[in-house]
């Protein structure tokens, strides 16, 4: 799916939803923070992603950064020790991969892909995939880089 970067923009909520992806937090996080059910969360992310073209949460949270609809929380602690194999999984963790595409392209198994990024999420102490986008920025490890293209969305 192809999108023009140029008309795509979120309503206040959807824009709320994905600040809160951002921020590493659950749809039933963001539902109680929103005074919302769960799925009408689910809903909001689900046509956020569609607007944006990507299939995962953490492609949205990139791809909202990149074009301004959310904004990059404050970070207290500037700094956080990643192992440059850990680095290299922070681009297909953005790009949206699935485990085993992680694993395809870093030539492991699921099961170590799966361990990697767990490892990395706890060293950016971060609590989902998404928020990896975010904490990733905030430590200078992700820079905003111009709108993403159709081959950088899943």
């Amino acid at each position: 799916m192809t999108v023009n970067t140029a008309t795509v923009s979120f309503t206040s909520r959807e824009k709320h939803v994905v600040q809160g992806l951002a921020e590493g937090l659950t749809d039933h996080a963001i539902a109680r923070r929103l005074n919302r059910k769960p799925s009408t969360v689910r809903h909001y992310i689900a046509t956020a992603m569609k607007k944006a073209g990507v299939s995962r949460q953490a492609a949205l949270v990139n791809y909202s950064y990149d074009l301004g609809l959310i904004r990059l929380p404050v970070c207290k602690d500037s700094t956080a020790y990643v192992s440059p194999q850990q680095r290299e999984l922070i681009p297909l963790i953005v790009r949206g991969l699935t485990l085993d595409q992680i694993a395809a392209a870093t030539h492991t198994t699921s099961a170590q892909a799966s361990t990697d990024v767990r490892r990395l999420m706890r060293a950016l102490d971060a609590q989902t995939r998404a928020h990896v986008v975010t904490r990733a920025r905030q430590y200078g490890l992700l820079k905003t880089a111009r709108p993403p293209d159709a081959a950088g969305r899943t």
